[in-house]
């Protein structure tokens, strides 16, 4: 049968001397005596097997031993902390700041209908929403959690998949009525296009279908880095344009654009749930991880 490993409470002890300078000073802060803090060190000592102090009458100094074993230690009270802190956020309504950074493309298309569903859930948490084109640090700029669309995250992160996206090719039905739709890709390489600079790629589109891969190099005028901007010059009949399929939802079923080479696939994406690996996660922050896979897990968007 397993015990809990009796040096724990004397390596805490151990861990205030070597912050605190002294043991006289380090038994002040435990409200304690001398003594007793010097047995417990020589207890810890004893069942280490290694000296972790250089004691004198005049100053403390610590072995290697005392280095090595200082690391754990701090360890130790920092996972003391953090579960303690869990424990006790089992017992309230989650509450308090959660910091989400969202790419520009996908804050119009569904972020609204999440965070307000959210909210109805649980009123006491606010949410600090970041839309940018920039993609954040999440540790150093503070960021509890991120939405991402990327072929592969940084490994310190947790990524959790959330759906996988596609791009359709759109038109305005004027400009459809004009110059008619592209029967294959390579029509594109002759009709005016809205091109969005998505995975470098530019303007050069790559399709599949049935195993045959086509790429085309398609003509345009004007390169944006911003799908709403895109999508408004597509309706206005500036040329045909590739949007992500949940971006494009909206326009297509009021009519404002329609889709064309349909029969051709664009490569899937992947869009994560990302955030910094805490163990164990603030109540708070874990009530909007479990939320954001549950929204997704009930309706991916687009055309999952």
């Amino acid at each position: 049968m397993e015990t809990i490993d009796p040096t724990s409470p004397l390596a805490l002890t151990f861990l205030t001397v070597a912050e605190a300078g002294s043991i006289t000073a380090a038994a002040e802060r435990l409200s304690t005596s001398k003594s007793q803090v010097s047995k417990q060190l020589n207890r810890l000592e004893a069942q280490l097997g290694a000296q972790l102090l250089f004691r004198s009458t005049r100053r403390l100094a610590l072995t290697e031993a005392g280095r090595a074993y200082l690391d754990y230690c701090r360890r130790l009270r920092d996972l003391l902390r953090e579960s303690a802190a869990a424990v006790r956020e089992l017992g309230d309504a989650p509450r308090g700041r959660v910091r989400l950074t969202v790419p520009q493309m996908f804050a119009g298309a569904f972020i609204a209908d999440l965070l307000l569903s959210f909210h109805r859930q649980y009123p006491q948490i606010t949410v600090e929403l970041d839309v940018s084109l920039a993609e954040r640090d999440l540790e150093e700029d503070g960021f509890d959690l991120a939405i991402r669309s990327a072929p592969a995250l940084p490994p310190q992160l947790v990524a959790r998949c959330l759906f996988f996206t596609r791009d359709w090719v759109v038109a305005a039905p004027a400009l459809l009525a004009e110059l008619g739709a592209p029967r294959r890709p390579a029509d594109l390489a002759r009709q005016p296009c809205v091109v969005h600079p998505r995975y470098q790629q530019g303007a050069r589109w790559l399709f599949e279908r049935e195993g045959r891969v086509e790429e085309v190099e398609v003509s345009h005028w004007l390169q944006a880095s911003d799908y709403s901007l895109n999508e408004r010059l597509a309706e206005a009949g500036a040329g045909f344009a590739r949007l992500p399929d949940f971006a494009a939802t909206a326009a297509l079923a009021s009519g404002r654009l329609e889709r064309v080479l349909a029969d051709w696939e664009t490569p899937s994406h992947p869009v994560y749930l990302a955030y910094p690996k805490k163990t164990p996660q603030p109540a708070k922050v874990r009530a909007l991880i479990d939320f954001i896979a549950g929204w997704f897990a009930a309706a991916p968007p687009g055309g999952n």
